[in-house]
């Protein structure tokens, strides 16, 4: 079955991001049945990879020996068919512990789709957090998934809160994003592109 990984790009225990990545693990199984995928759950933070160190880049490097915990982002990354990154906006771009970990790629993500879901404590949805992301070598699918005042909206467990003012409207994006990049992924594992020159 395609799988698709959902990537938390924070590492702070209390990060905001959490809530809405729980909430998407909590309607798991209703959202592979109805794409028939399997999503994946990781946070690149629990990989606890050091700064980026290689002497050669990794694209260059036909040689490459890593320890067990950064293949295993590697492997892990490399096995998805499609990808949706769920980033906070720190200093009007994304944080530090994601860009590393996407420093350590080289192959594993090229000719995927991805989307970039952005988040945070106001109204404007962490509206700049994936800006940077774009300019990846997956095709990053547009437009940008803001989730905003997410503090109103979903408890530390990925619940709705009683009283979340904006709990149809997330439930059903979140659902549609889902949707779409399985769809996406779907399209391009069937369609891969071959020039013909």
């Amino acid at each position: 079955m395609m799988q698709i990984n959902l990537v938390l790009g924070s590492s702070r225990e209390k990060s905001l991001g959490r809530r809405v990545f729980n909430y998407l693990k909590n309607q798991q199984n209703d959202f592979e049945q109805q794409n028939a995928v399997h999503l994946n759950f990781i946070a690149v933070g629990d990989y606890q990879l050091p700064f980026f160190y290689e002497d050669v880049a990794p694209m260059n490097n036909q040689d490459r020996h890593l320890p067990a915990q950064q293949q295993a982002w590697l492997d892990d990354m490399e096995q998805a068919s499609g990808y949706i990154f769920i980033t906070p906006e720190y200093n009007h771009s994304f944080p530090a512990v994601l860009k590393n970990g996407l420093d350590y790629l080289a192959f594993q993500t090229a000719k995927k789709p991805a989307l970039i879901m952005s988040y945070s404590d106001n109204a404007r949805a962490g509206q700049f957090g994936g800006v940077d992301l774009t300019r990846l070598g997956m095709t990053v699918l547009p437009p940008l998934v803001g989730i905003g005042n997410v503090q109103k909206n979903f408890n530390e467990a990925g619940e709705f809160l009683v009283n979340a003012p904006s709990k149809d409207f997330y439930h059903q994006k979140l659902q549609q994003t889902v949707e779409k990049i399985a769809f996406y992924s779907r399209l391009f594992a069937d369609n891969p592109f071959t020039p013909q020159s």
